[in-house]
């Protein structure tokens, strides 16, 4: 072999990319394994997904990933996770509120550990519905369970001050439409990067972005794309993956793609459910509504479910109904809400994560407290450790 035949053989082995992707390879590889929610069920799902445990072969050799194994930049899956409920008003706005809280406060505040991450959010909220004042409750009532674990407590006015501290960092957007939805989109990275002087998170990194009730517009989409293409023709490949509906979600992910690239953000999108509970593999699931280059995108759903209270027994008279009034009354009081893995398209799952997600259980569980005014976690799905990002005192 001469010598320009080898130099031609080594430079096309060398991997080019952008410095731009580099640095974001770096700082990947260094949160990697890192929580992204501090919420230990959640982030242990998500890390499954985006950080497969190795083959059987691997672990037999005791090796590890080699270049040409390990899946480009490009191919890595995306921290991405969608919220559905199983029912109508099943708690996914709740497990919602929990995570704005714990991504909005900071780690701790006046020796107060409070396990949050100090982190700027931005909510698409597609519905209108979304609720501040829930938020600022639930934020509220988790400042003070925290600060119950300290020798001393935080006054009133201290966690209020808090509070709207920390919810000047929740950069709110509320699109009316798909096509409002895409702009908005485009205009985050300007808007947080380009103005900085515009809004009071230019020292805080973007830790979240969510996009509450994903299926907002999926009737009018539907509607205005059957009416652009027209009636039905079984020639017309545009009733399929061509079509303007499928298309808008294909922009979609490309612009929340583009999002997590450049700020190594979590995503989180709520949605409702369409079918009934069903299973797959013996595992519990709910078949998806989107089209497919959402699934592919979004591997991993969970769903949230609330949990059963028996009814009053048939031909029970109102006097034992009103015996049983306050057994009832506890019964309703201790119930929770159920958060478990949607195992439906786990066929394009690997086998190694199908049985890391086997084995996390049945998921995690939490309950309300004080009119829906906190959420409790319970201790397996409980809160991860405190990071950095704390606030100064006041």
């Amino acid at each position: 072999m001469t010598a320009a035949a080898l130099g031609d053989e080594f430079v096309g082995g060398v991997q080019e990319e952008s410095l731009n992707d580099l640095l974001r390879s770096l700082r990947e590889d260094q949160s990697a394994f890192a929580p992204r929610l501090n919420i230990q069920f959640l982030d242990s799902v998500l890390n499954t997904f985006r950080n497969p445990p190795r083959t059987r072969q691997q672990e037999h050799f005791h090796t590890v990933w080699s270049t040409q194994q390990r899946p480009s930049l490009q191919e890595s899956a995306p921290a991405v996770i969608e919220i559905a409920d199983a029912t109508a008003s099943s708690g996914k706005i709740y497990l919602l509120y929990c995570s704005l809280t714990i991504a909005l406060l900071p780690a701790s505040y006046q020796e107060h550990d409070l396990h949050g991450r100090g982190q700027a959010v931005v909510l698409l909220d597609l519905s209108g519905r979304f609720s501040i004042p829930c938020l600022g409750k639930v934020m509220h009532s988790h400042i003070r369970s925290q600060s119950k674990e300290s020798t001393s407590t935080l006054s009133d006015e201290l966690m209020t001050t808090l509070v709207f501290d920390s919810l000047a960092h929740l950069h709110i957007f509320r699109p009316q439409s798909t096509s409002s939805l895409l702009a908005t989109l485009v205009s985050v990275p300007s808007y947080l990067l380009s103005q900085p002087y515009a809004h009071f998170s230019a020292n805080r990194a973007l830790g979240l972005v969510v996009i509450h009730d994903l299926s907002a517009f999926l009737w009018q989409d539907r509607l205005s794309s059957d009416d652009e293409i027209g009636p039905y023709d079984a020639n017309n490949a545009k009733k399929g993956t061509d079509s303007p509906f499928v298309e808008s979600y294909r922009k979609l992910v490309a612009h929340l793609r583009n999002i997590h690239n450049l700020f190594s953000c979590t995503i989180i999108a709520s949605n409702c459910s369409l079918s009934s509970t069903t299973s797959v593999m013996g595992q519990r699931a709910l078949r998806p509504h989107l089209p497919a280059v959402w699934n592919s995108f979004c591997p991993l759903k969970v769903v949230v479910e609330r949990d059963t209270v028996s009814r009053f027994r048939p031909g029970m008279s109102v006097e034992e109904a009103l015996r049983e009034k306050d057994q009832r009354w506890e019964a309703v009081e201790k119930s929770g809400y159920s958060v478990w893995v949607n195992f439906w398209g786990n066929e394009g799952w690997r086998d190694e994560v199908r049985e890391a997600v086997k084995a996390l259980g049945k998921g995690m569980r939490f309950s309300f407290q004080g009119m829906h005014e906190s959420v409790m976690l319970d201790e397996e799905a409980g809160l991860g450790p405190a990071e950095a990002n704390t606030l100064p005192s006041a």
